[in-house]
């Protein structure tokens, strides 16, 4: 007798070849048994049958800091079927205070946003500086840094030395292009693979240097899938939604203090200024996070005007600026060896509303961009191995842990999230609580003094070497 038998479900796991009807067995939050009948019977038996089993959804890049929104980030990305994540800026601190409350028992990750004025009033600190910065930050908890590039741009020379020194400590480190020379756009890109030449880098979001602003869409995406395949040492991901995600915060003097905002702005022929925001928000073309206690969703029009305003301008929002093009060539381009040139499907969401993996990623499936298997190994298999999560992306009995994501693919809607063979949410519903925390040898003792559950991971060795399904 097992804990547990999902039976009949199809199941999907690229690792190991299979796609095809199966019972899968859970004993002691592990897969303990995958077979097309098992004998036998579970202490819980659930039947599957018309639904899709995969290797949990991880998405290997959203926001669960309040400052993007809300709380809620944990239980969104649980609705949506994801087990494990990577909050891609914190504040950490921010979200260790959100999981006692808004935790929804999935596993989470997160590298922090690198803000040297605000940590040490110039935008050129020395390498001492941020290297004491960045082993503080990990004998915190994170894993790691981001470079906010698009948002808060830095001169080039501060940014490559924090890609150097994150590689000389063997954390993690990321990059949303863009610098005081260079945009949130395919210069962008151009300019950071030029800057990391030879150096590990996770650039964030491909699609989103992609939207038409210096080339044809269709030509950037070009460039930037040939950019990614001339340099292998750049590990990344694109996201699916049409919408971004951006702060709509502005200053004293009511102007638009983030850069991803004022391009937007721009794009759409409004001042960067607060009636700019105000101005974009009544055409519909600019909405605004509205945190409703549970989750968070978008609002619209007068009421996203009179939250934004409420607000003191200090909230988040999303443009629809991400062509599908570009999104669509990213998803299925490949490398001449047959694998993926942009590693992995993400969302960018998290609190942000549109974790939408599932709801829009398995559009492409059904448009032929991609096969079932290619987008599992796109949304688990793939960003497991970058997280160095071994035990995870794939259904192995006897080494995998029992993350599974399960859905309709004819609706394209999830239907169950399982950690550890727990089920955390369930027809829309939160079950889940908490969360585990990954986090290096730098971070366990810290967390585990405060009572978090954690997976201890490593980046201070090769990447994977890329595999071909």
């Amino acid at each position: 007798m097992w804990d547990r038998i999902i039976r009949g479900a199809r199941v999907v796991d690229p690792k190991n070849g299979f796609d095809g009807i199966a019972d899968v067995a859970i004993e002691d939050g592990r897969v303990a048994a995958v077979a097309t009948s098992l004998a036998g019977r579970g202490k819980v038996d659930e039947e599957a049958d018309g639904l899709v089993l995969m290797p949990g959804l991880i998405d290997s890049h959203l926001h669960l800091g309040s400052v993007f929104g809300s709380a809620y980030g944990q239980r969104m990305a649980a609705l949506a079927g994801v087990t494990t994540c990577l909050d891609m800026a914190g504040p950490f601190t921010d979200i260790l205070g959100t999981i006692p409350y808004a935790g929804a028992g999935i596993n989470v990750a997160s590298i922090e946003g690198f803000s040297p004025d605000a940590l040490f009033g110039t935008l050129s600190p020395t390498r001492g500086e941020i290297r004491s910065w960045l082993e503080k930050t990990v004998e915190a908890g994170s894993v790691g840094v981001k470079l906010m590039g698009g948002h808060w741009p830095l001169p080039l020379e501060t940014c490559r030395s924090v890609v150097e020194i994150a590689n000389e400590m063997g954390v993690y480190v990321a990059w949303h292009a863009g610098s005081t020379t260079a945009g949130s756009n395919i210069e962008g890109m151009r300019e950071v693979i030029e800057a990391v030449k030879g150096l590990k880098l996770h650039l964030a979001h491909i699609n989103a240097y992609c939207r038409g602003r210096i080339n044809p869409v269709e030509a950037e995406a070009a460039e930037a899938i040939q950019l990614l395949i001339d340099n292998p040492n750049i590990w990344s991901e694109g996201y699916v939604s049409p919408m971004n995600g951006t702060i709509l915060t502005c200053d004293e003097k009511g102007e638009v203090i983030d850069h991803v905002t004022r391009t937007c702005l721009k794009t759409y022929g409004f001042p960067i200024t607060a009636d700019g925001i105000r101005g974009a928000i009544k055409k519909g073309v600019l909405f605004v996070v509205r945190d409703t206690g549970i989750i968070s969703d978008l609002a619209e029009g007068d009421e996203a005007l009179r939250l934004w305003e409420a607000a003191g301008t200090k909230t988040a929002g999303s443009f629809p600026v991400n062509p599908a093009l570009s999104r669509l060539m990213i998803a299925g381009a490949k490398r001449p060896d047959g694998t993926f040139v942009v590693d992995a499907i993400s969302t960018d969401g998290g609190c942000i509303p549109r974790n939408v993996q599932i709801s829009i990623g398995l559009s492409l499936v059904k448009f032929g961009a991609l096969t079932l298997s290619e987008f599992v190994q796109k949304t688990s298999l793939n960003p497991a191995r970058h997280l160095r999560l071994f035990d995870r992306g794939h259904l192995t009995p006897g080494e995998a842990a029992a993350d599974m994501t399960l859905f309709r693919l004819e609706t394209q809607e999830v239907v169950e999230t399982i950690v550890a063979g727990n089920t955390v949410m369930k027809k829309g519903q939160l079950i889940g609580k908490g969360a585990t925390l990954i986090t290096t040898k730098h971070g366990r003792a810290s967390l585990e003094s405060q009572g978090f559950r954690v997976i201890e991971t490593r980046f201070d060795d090769a990447e994977p070497e890329r595999i071909r399904i």
